[in-house]
């Protein structure tokens, strides 16, 4: 009786995918969007910090990499057309950073 139990153990063992048959399937599900239902999201944590803030602390680090490039330049390295390009931005950024401070 039990060769017949370990000749179907084999046989029900032999149907069942590999591990790695079973992941990239789940991996499949994953990307096409089947499977479980997503739990939705948590919602956002508020920071407190609105577009402006995040307008200015864009344009500064924009304006750090400015600097970043010009200290570059004074260096010797020589700068690809767009970095110039980029250099030349600063007094504008400046003058939008003092500006949003401002209002």
């Amino acid at each position: 009786s039990s060769g017949i139990n370990a000749e179907y153990g084999d046989a029900a063992a032999a149907m069942q995918p590999s591990k790695n048959a079973l992941r990239n399937q789940k991996k499949r599900e994953n990307r096409q969007g089947g499977g479980e239902p997503e739990k939705p999201a948590p919602a956002p944590v508020q920071t407190g910090v609105d577009d402006r803030e995040k307008k200015v602390r864009n344009l500064k680090k924009k304006l750090h990499q400015v600097q970043k490039l010009k200290e570059q330049q004074k260096e010797g390295k020589e700068l690809e057309k767009n970095q110039l390009e980029k250099i030349k931005t600063e007094a504008d950024l400046i003058a939008e950073i003092q500006k949003l401070e401002v209002s």
